[in-house]
């Protein structure tokens, strides 16, 4: 669950940042056309919902302070969603684990039988 909410938290940010890195020749490229698939699912969901909030105003410029604003949304929301999925693969690894009993025997009880 902890990393769900730390990769959540981050993931907007991040994808953010390696679109910036376009300016660097070839690895930059690449990087920043990873940044940019990113971008496109996690950066604008913070945008929409300050606007759905009235925190934003449309058609005006996105400044420094908007776009903090729009991360901090941004780290909020994903990392309670990326949260849940973390959540909800640690109970399922959990309840597989409860299923086979081998995995809490030594490993010479299991060979000798």
């Amino acid at each position: 669950m902890w990393n769900g909410i730390a990769f959540g938290m981050v993931i907007a940010p991040v994808s953010f940042a390696l679109i910036q890195m376009t300016y660097i020749p070839f690895i930059g490229k690449l990087l920043g056309l990873v940044g940019v698939i990113a971008n496109l699912s996690h950066g604008s969901i913070g945008y929409v919902c300050l606007l759905g909030s009235g925190m934003l105003e449309t058609n005006t410029v996105i400044t420094a302070i908007d776009l903090v604003l729009i991360n901090v949304v941004n780290g909020v929301l994903f990392g309670y969603i990326y949260g849940l999925i973390g959540y909800a693969v640690d109970r399922k690894l959990e309840t597989e684990k409860e299923r086979m009993p081998a995995l809490r025997m030594p490993l010479n009880n299991v060979t000798s039988k």
